[in-house]
């Protein structure tokens, strides 16, 4: 009778140990979805001038809208597919980026053109006007909508970690800027190929870096002790005025018309800048939040 021997064989486990990451990370997804875009947007811009690309403004339209949804096209791919195959993923992402959406367009977008008309006043102001004047409207009223949205759908049960506050807010933000973006398309017609993707990935880098603030905010409120209620108030004050410089030191920059889709004898300049405001703001961001994390992995109470 023939024998084996099964020392040689490998261990039988019953249950097979689960390889998924236990969250997905938040950082890598955003370095990449911001990496593709800077460049996507580069080479739109390069082969549009390259080329003299010239589209009729029936063409314009679907071309426009149909760059305004790549970023979301890349949050699919990047950070919601991440988060499905993570063992603890958030909950409810992509409702609260539908929800969002129809905030921002049913609410945010109207209250701004209808009401305050920002290009029917501050145009022609001066410099520290506009940013004043950006901040205390329009910048307030989309980071006020932001700040509901986070506080009454995710905050404090779905902000698990610190990390949490990020995936968050950068979901609400990226849905209002998606709004405003195939707002621009379907009802101001869009622009040429490489202005449109410039004026695009202006936006979204705009309100996914200001939207951070207010969901840090938020983050401590949940996670420290010493953190002050009044502070949101702060920090909705320093969002807005992101707004605000962003917008009138961008427009500047492009020699162009004022708003946040100026575009004139330099778009490159103005693109640089933004790509720059936005790695500084997630920069910053990503620092605080791992500062925070190794001090509570020092504290006592953790340990």
């Amino acid at each position: 009778m023939t024998t084996f021997d099964t020392s040689l064989l490998p261990p039988q486990h019953d249950d097979e140990e689960d390889v998924r990451p236990l969250f997905h990370p938040v950082w890598r997804s955003v370095v990449s979805e911001t990496a593709l875009l800077v460049i996507g947007t580069l080479v739109v811009y390069l082969a549009d001038s390259w080329l003299d690309v010239q589209l009729s403004p029936e063409q314009r339209t679907p071309v426009t809208a149909l760059l305004a949804l790549l970023p979301v096209g890349l949050w699919l791919l990047f950070s919601w597919r991440g988060e499905r195959r993570a063992q603890h993923p958030r909950r409810d992402l992509p409702v609260v980026m539908v929800v969002s959406a129809l905030v921002a367009n049913a609410v945010g977008a109207p209250f701004v053109e209808m009401f305050v008309q920002p290009e029917t006043w501050l145009s022609t102001a001066s410099g520290l006007t506009r940013i004043v004047g950006y901040a205390l409207t329009v910048g307030l009223a989309f980071e006020t909508l932001k700040y509901l949205l986070l506080r009454y759908m995710t905050w404090p049960r779905r902000f698990r970690r610190r990390i949490d506050c990020v995936a968050y807010s950068l979901a609400i933000s990226l849905a209002f800027a998606t709004v405003l973006n195939l707002r621009f398309a379907l009802l101001e017609g869009g622009a040429q190929p490489g202005l449109a993707a410039i004026r695009i990935v202006s936006v979204v880098l705009l309100h996914e870096g200001a939207g951070l603030v207010v969901g840090y905010r938020l983050m401590t409120l949940k996670f420290e002790k010493a953190a002050r209620v009044f502070s949101l108030g702060f920090s909705l004050l320093l969002a807005g005025f992101l707004h605000g410089f962003y917008t009138a030191f961008r427009a500047g920059l492009v020699v162009g018309s004022f708003g946040i889709g100026a575009s004139g004898s330099t778009p490159l300049l103005g693109f640089g800048f933004s790509v720059a405001f936005g790695v500084a703001l997630f920069a910053v961001y990503a620092f605080l939040i791992s500062t925070a994390e190794a001090r509570d992995m020092r504290s006592p109470a953790t340990g």
